[in-house]
């Protein structure tokens, strides 16, 4: 028993020391690393940039990750911009459906990284227009949506600020 008292006591005042030896130092604690916000996006697109397109959307489909891509989307990553145009084309017409809504939704929060991520194209999914349409969504989400694009400022974006904002002015179609 003494033996198990005296062991006791001497990690705490191992453990007691070392903790004051820790506050003595004179240099700054080191940061933990972690992920950036737009870590996933930035993983898409260097899976696509070495494994190509084709492949990453056939991983995606097995693992099951296409929510990934979604958040990208979402939360307005940089880097959404390139993945959307490279794998909604190999998505499966209810994935694509649901990675253009995800645009929907964000487009009131980043114009910007949306607008980028369509296409001038006649595409059902991904285009300028389908994206910008407000046929289904509320119309507060109609409201915002178009301030956010006035709002947008680059001239890299001006012809499809300018088609979105079109699309927003249209008429609802049922």
């Amino acid at each position: 028993m003494r033996l198990a008292r005296f062991s006791a006591l001497l990690l705490l005042l191992a453990g007691t020391a070392g903790a004051f030896s820790l506050t003595l130092q004179d240099r700054p604690l080191q940061a933990v690393p972690h992920q950036t916000p737009d870590s996933s996006s930035t993983q898409l697109l260097h899976m696509i940039e070495t494994d190509g397109a084709r492949q990453t959307a056939e991983t995606l489909n097995k693992t099951h990750k296409w929510s990934e891509v979604r958040q990208a989307v979402s939360s307005g990553q940089p880097d959404s911009a390139r993945v959307i145009p490279a794998l909604m084309p190999l998505a499966d017409p209810s994935t694509a459906r649901s990675l253009r809504l995800a645009l929907r939704y964000a487009l009131p929060a980043h114009p910007a990284a949306v607008l980028a991520s369509t296409t001038q194209a006649r595409d059902p999914n991904f285009s300028t227009q389908a994206v910008c349409s407000p046929e289904g969504m509320p119309r507060s989400w109609r409201m915002r949506a178009r301030q956010a694009v006035m709002a947008m400022h680059d001239i890299h974006f001006s012809v499809r600020a300018d088609t979105c904002l079109k699309a927003l002015d249209g008429p609802i179609t049922p």
